[in-house]
């Protein structure tokens, strides 16, 4: 076994297929960003019906403009752990997940274990929670009986998941999404906030509920601040339980390595290396140029759904501030989504009705992707440590995670249990903790194991370094909050 400081690499020397000619230009276009804008586009998708429409509406209403810093630090900490992530997949052809069960200090494949775990525990949270609050949501209109609704979306989510279906209504859902989402950033000029709070709230401070809570909603305040907060941040852009499966994904678009005529013989070799040895890419200048090319692939992904997560969660925040403060009205209980309604009725009165439309699409939407990214997350962790699953295959355990969730979801759905309280653990674990933890082991392996010309930027480690300080500290004062060890 060789030391982090020998540099030796093992077996044949790996280059990247040639990138397309877009990712070599200097100049960035539009088209081009769209272009390769395909993976993150279903996690956006994902946490618009939630992680904005709902938690960050809910936190504008409780906290007014005082938590828009939380936006920008989370988008910022989330984009910067998902680039490095799809970067690693990129170059290498290897999830960071397998490099973790060899690489990282300790028992053989226990962190990849551990990731699997809070992930597997966080499925059934998100995946009821959001069916609750569609089914909530569709009770308060009077449309029969919310849990019935929720049991129905999951279950009709999961078979049409599963089979394959879906393709017209996804065409549909994402110009009705989108065409609400433009009128929830109009709203925002429209509803006319106080732009200096807006500016205000983009620098932390004193962290307090707004005065009406305490008269109105005891239970909120019974909540300590860092915990709702920190749900919020678990929900906005997803969490580790999207993203492993997310940077699994980018197998079906072949960037990079992940490209090359003979990945399976090089997923042999790199498996087949020393713990610390440096993975065999070319240093000549010509395969460096090729791999900083296709290194842009994952940033421009990255990019285009982080930047419409955070201006999405800063709309919907802002909204929730400037309408639904005013009102004293929170997304709370079985309301977690009926005043949102007003954010479009400000624009127009008929965009109400809209409303009604776009958000069961929307959160419909949701319930039906965590199936299939559900189930990479639960391959990319478990292949990691096991021949058997590697040799199942992502569509062989499908089965397995469906039935988890499923059942998972249906019991928690029995509970009886509101969104909130459905998301909170899941969001504290899975969607704050797990990724701070997750970006710590990504800068390992990338110190170790990749050859100095294929390193993240001093930029870019800085990015992921301060965010998985912040997300790891978070998740961890926001667990011992929850169960109250501390105030």
């Amino acid at each position: 076994m060789t030391t982090q400081g020998t540099g030796r690499t093992s077996g044949p020397v790996l280059r990247l297929p040639e990138p397309p000619a877009e990712l070599r230009r200097r100049r960035v276009s539009i088209p081009t960003v769209l272009k390769f804008f395909g993976p993150g586009a279903i996690i956006a998708s994902l946490t618009i019906g939630s992680g904005e429409s709902i938690l960050a509406s809910r936190e504008g209403a409780v906290f007014g403009y005082a938590v828009l810093w939380a936006v920008v630090v989370g988008s910022l900490a989330k984009g910067a752990l998902v680039y490095a992530s799809n970067r690693h997949i990129t170059l290498t052809g290897e999830h960071p997940m397998t490099r973790f069960a060899k690489v990282l200090p300790g028992p053989r494949g226990w962190f990849p274990l551990l990731l699997a775990v809070i992930c597997l525990a966080s499925f059934p949270g998100w995946a009821s929670g959001v069916a609750v609050a569609l089914g909530d949501y569709l009770e308060s209109l009077g449309a029969g009986n919310g849990t019935f609704y929720a049991v129905g979306v999951l279950v009709f989510a999961a078979a049409l998941s599963y089979v394959g279906g879906y393709v017209l209504l996804e065409k549909v859902q994402v110009v009705i999404a989108g065409l609400m989402v433009v009128l929830v950033l109009v709203a925002v000029f429209v509803a006319r906030p106080d732009w200096l709070g807006v500016l205000g709230g983009l620098v932390p401070g004193d962290l307090d509920y707004a005065p009406f809570v305490s008269d109105k909603y005891p239970e909120i305040v019974s909540t300590s601040v860092w915990v709702e907060l920190v749900v919020f941040m678990g929900g906005l852009g997803g969490g580790m339980y999207d993203y492993i499966g997310y940077t699994g994904m980018l197998r079906e678009k072949k960037w990079g390595m992940l490209g090359h005529r003979e990945i399976d013989a090089i997923g042999h070799q790199l498996s087949a290396m020393d713990d610390h040895d440096r993975i065999p890419l070319s240093t000549e200048p010509e395969d460096v140029a090729a791999a900083r090319a296709w290194s842009r692939a994952p940033m421009f992904d990255m990019l285009a759904a982080f930047l419409a997560v955070g201006v999405i969660a800063a709309a919907f925040m802002i909204n929730g501030a400037t309408i639904l403060g005013e009102q004293q009205q929170v997304p709370e209980g079985n309301d977690v989504l009926t005043f949102q309604s007003q954010f479009l009725a400000v624009v127009a009165p008929v965009f109400e009705y809209f409303y009604i439309v776009a958000i069961v699409m929307v959160l419909f939407g949701t319930v039906y992707a965590v199936w299939e990214v559900y189930s990479w997350t639960t391959y990319e962790s478990v292949a990691a440590i096991s021949e058997k699953v590697r040799a199942r295959g992502q569509r062989g355990i499908r089965p397995y995670v469906y039935a988890w969730t499923g059942i998972g979801s249906l019991l928690a759905i029995g509970s009886g249990a509101g969104f909130v309280a459905l998301i909170t653990p899941a969001s504290i674990l899975g969607g704050v903790f797990a990724c701070g933890i997750y970006g710590a082991g990504l800068l390992y392996v990338d110190k170790v194991n990749l050859p100095p010309e294929y390193r993240m930027s001093t930029l870019l480690r800085a990015l992921v370094a301060a965010g998985s300080l912040f997300l790891t500290v978070a998740g961890i004062v926001a667990m011992l909050a929850f169960v109250g060890v501390i105030a």
